[in-house]
Order: structure tokens, then sequence, then C-alpha cells
């Protein structure tokens, strides 16, 4: 089964006129895939400027997109129940959301720079609620509704939530509303 044929599964695509759909994954998620979105010519790029960050590549956040039906979404669709990534719903073309993720990677305090971990979804998760009372700088994360959901996929801790910012909300009874936040608990469709 594809990584499309799970989102389609959990009811996180939309029928008609979808967005794009891009992964935030740290390289160390799994054994050597950095070689594997070379191997399949994913296009994807590092949040952090690695140059000089001399051993940190496998911690390093990645975007890639995944394009349906592509052998990369054969790969994540079969390796689906142990990859920990962040699956990102946007227009906004791959360089525009490269360059606007990039801003968020890290921050400096008191002359010291940390770097976040917007590749591990339960990092980004509490990143992103950590912000649901914080409107300007959501959505400013949220690219000015250029990002229209989130979708954390933690199989290890398992996390399986969506969240969509307030403004970007489609009419939804199980969803719980927090500030500025649209969240939604991700399950597994039973058949009938």
């Amino acid at each position: 089964m594809s990584a499309y044929q799970h989102l389609d599964d959990l009811g996180l695509l939309r029928p008609a006129n979808s967005p794009s759909a891009f992964v935030l994954v740290e390289a160390s998620a799994e054994r050597n895939l950095l070689a594997r979105l070379e191997f399949h010519g994913v296009a994807h790029r590092s949040l952090w400027r690695l140059e000089s960050l001399s051993g940190l590549e496998q911690h390093a956040p990645y975007l890639c997109q995944v394009e349906r039906g592509s052998d990369f979404d054969d790969w994540l669709g079969e390796h689906y129940d142990r990859l920990a990534l962040t699956w990102m719903f946007s227009r906004r073309p791959f360089p525009e959301l490269w360059q606007h993720l990039r801003r968020f990677s890290k921050f400096e305090d008191q002359g010291r720079f940390f770097f976040l971990r917007l590749g591990h979804p339960d990092a980004l998760h509490t990143y992103v609620a950590s912000l649901s009372h914080a409107p300007e700088p959501l959505a400013r994360l949220f690219a000015e509704g250029g990002i229209e959901a989130l979708y954390f996929h933690g199989p290890h801790s398992g996390l399986s939530r969506r969240v969509q910012p307030l403004f970007e909300q489609q009419g939804d009874s199980a969803a719980t509303f927090d500030g500025c936040l649209v969240w939604h608990e991700v399950t597994t469709k039973v058949d009938s």
C-alpha cells in the first residue's frame, strides 16, 4: 500500500483539488534515508545549513516532496508503520515552502543558537501546540494560509494527529479547538 493510500484510508486527503503533500523527516528516521531519497529522485533539502554543522547531518530535518504513484510513495507506504514524520499539505511550490520553513529551524537566545527538531513529529507537535494562543507566530508558521494542515505521524510514541489553523477549518464535530488551532485525532477507518 502506498503512503497516499494510507493517507486516504485515514481520511486525510480531499477528493478533489488537493494540495501537494510534503513530509518533514529527520535523516535518522530510517537507515540510509538520504540515499533512498537520492535513489528515488525525490525533491528534498535540509532545513539546516549543513556545511558548518559537521556530524549533524543525520539529525537534520529534511523537507521532501511526495508525488502520488511514485516509487518513493510506494516505499513510504511499505515503511509507514515505523517511520516518524510529519505530513504537510500546501499549495506552495517546493522551493518557496523550503525557504519558509528554514526560518523556523533555529532560534537565538542570549547569543546561543538552538536548532529545532522540525523533522521529528513529537518535537514539531509540541512546538505547534505551544503556539496555539499566539495568533501571529502561528499564522507565520502556517505561511499565512499557505500551509493548510499538518499530520503528525509518530508510530513509536502513538502520535497520530492532524492540525489546522482555525482559519482553514472545515466543519467537523470531532475536532478539538485550542486557541487558534483545530486538532483532529487520526484513527484508521473501520470497514463496514
